[in-house]
């Protein structure tokens, strides 16, 4: 008789292996579906000469330490998992048109620096810190389960106030003064929304777990939390078919029973897609098995930004350089949506990160050497008016850019000194992410469609009975944070299902 697993993941991106993970390690037997060669998607490595560079990683917020740890560490930690992290001192430097600012990890840190930079900002800084705290609570009662309305409007009454108005609200309430808000409103391009559309409780979740717990990093790059998860599932039992994508998920009379690959059935209770439903949609599922309301919501929701990034292989130290931060943001302009504006044109450059690694891991290129990556943010398919035949063109030239940017803001030269350059653009991470338009970012975050608006309406969305979705469209977006709390969540409803189920 053909095996049947308890449940089948296609695809070992980072939520897709903590689902595995999460149901492996409680009994459940798994059957992981990878089209590549290695696992984690986004979250892994490359070689190019002597050099190792990380593909998307800038850093995790939520990690901690043991002794205070975050999610991110209780997650890792709840599988058995030791990661050997690294830390950033500080949260992260802006250089804009008006002010150059380095804004220190601790929420006591940040609020006297940015009462520095902005005399009078002390006071509505640790205030929003506050609120960022009654929102954990909020979010700790709804990961519950059952949801009582007259509890979450009562004891959580602030953070239904910070779910329901955005940040530029919010920070407005607060008596921000502007400046200090436009410093604080830097992380916004982590998850890829104007600020006057991002939900202030979701911004502050992902701002407090940055500056509270300090911005970290594994010392083997994003691919050891990877490499760590595939044990994780192997160990327990669960298996893992590597250059095996899905060709199609199993349906009948309203219910996922396993998937088509290796040019054979193969059956499951569930099946857990880590990609985008409209990928699902449109190559995974029959059409007549897809719910005319599913295709309606997955149609009224906008793609989230698009990434162009150049990574630098340099044949000089970071000393040498004189590069001292880890993570810097290069802004033309120091007003958040003007920088959201303007990333929808090739013509102008608002919203540059630059990321060099050896300031947080000094071995993480050979001796006298050093690494730099470097990114910008692109959305309303931009990208996608370049034509076949300009492809390599404006990809070097766009490319050159970002460097010519990034020298002038910082007043460094790093030009003559590139030995290795590797440059990506949205259609190569389309290529190695499968995403629609080379998106890493899922769904963009809006008004309507806010992070608690997703956890309310999760079982309304559900397409078919035992198939969920996991991956960076769910409920809080992008980020690697996110990702493996989305995965390890959905891994723990389904553990819940099967064994009520017998």
């Amino acid at each position: 008789m053909e095996k049947q697993y308890d449940a089948i993941v296609i695809g070992a991106g980072n939520a897709g292996l903590a689902c595995a993970a999460a149901m492996a390690i409680n009994g459940l037997t798994v059957l992981v579906l990878e089209k590549n060669s290695v696992p984690g998607g986004s979250a892994t490595s490359f070689r190019r000469g002597r050099f190792e560079f990380e593909a998307a990683l800038h850093e995790l917020a939520s990690v901690g330490t043991k002794e205070d740890p975050g999610s991110v560490m209780r997650l890792f930690s709840s599988f058995g998992i030791d990661i050997d992290w690294q830390y950033e001192k500080n949260a992260f430097r802006v250089i804009t048109d008006s002010y150059d600012a380095t804004m220190p990890a601790g929420i006591e840190d940040f609020c006297r620096e940015m009462e520095r930079q902005v005399p009078g900002s002390f006071d509505s800084t640790l205030a929003a810190f506050k609120i960022a705290a009654k929102v954990g609570a909020g979010i700790e009662y709804l990961k519950g389960g059952e949801i009582d309305p007259k509890v979450l409007f009562n004891e959580h009454a602030d953070f239904m106030r910070a779910v329901s108005h955005s940040v530029d609200e919010c920070l407005d309430a607060l008596g921000m003064p502007k400046k200090a808000q436009d410093i604080f409103k830097t992380y916004w391009p982590y998850l890829g929304a104007p600020t006057d559309k991002l939900d202030f409780a979701h911004y502050m979740i992902m701002v407090d777990s940055y500056i509270r717990k300090r911005p970290a990093m594994p010392h083997l790059r994003s691919h050891e939390l990877s490499l760590a998860l595939e044990r994780v599932i192997l160990n327990n039992g669960g298996e893992i078919f590597y250059n095996c994508p899905a060709k199609g998920i199993l349906t009948k009379d309203g219910k996922a029973y396993g998937v088509v690959a290796d040019g054979k059935e193969i059956y499951s209770r569930t099946v857990v897609a880590n990609c985008f439903p409209d990928t699902a949609f449109e190559k995974l599922l029959p059409p007549d098995a897809v719910p005319e309301r599913a295709l309606k919501i997955a149609g009224a929701r906008k793609l989230s930004s698009l990434f162009f990034s150049v990574y630098l292989g340099l044949n000089k130290s970071a000393e040498e350089l004189g590069i001292t931060d880890y993570s810097v943001f290069l802004f033309d302009s120091s007003d958040s949506g003007e920088q959201y504006e303007r990333s929808a044109s090739l013509d102008t450059t608002c919203m540059v990160v630059s990321n060099c690694l050896n300031c947080v891991i000094p071995d993480s290129s050979p001796e006298g050497t050093s690494t730099l990556f470097i990114t910008t943010m692109l959305r309303d398919k931009a990208w996608g008016e370049v034509r076949p035949e300009d492809y390599k063109r404006q990809k070097n030239s766009f490319a050159k850019k970002l460097i010519e940017i990034y020298e002038k803001k910082m007043g460094v030269s790093v030009m003559p000194y590139i030995e290795e350059i590797v440059i990506a653009t949205p259609a190569t991470f389309a290529r190695y992410l499968g995403t629609p338009c080379g998106t890493p970012y899922g769904y963009e975050l809006s008004d309507w469609d806010t992070m608690l608006a997703r956890i309310m309406n999760a079982k309304n969305e559900q397409v078919l009975e035992d198939l969920y979705f996991v991956g960076a469209h769910g409920e809080r977006g992008d980020g690697y944070s996110t990702t493996y709390s989305n995965g390890n969540s959905v891994g723990a409803r389904i553990v819940k299902g099967v064994k009520k189920n017998g």
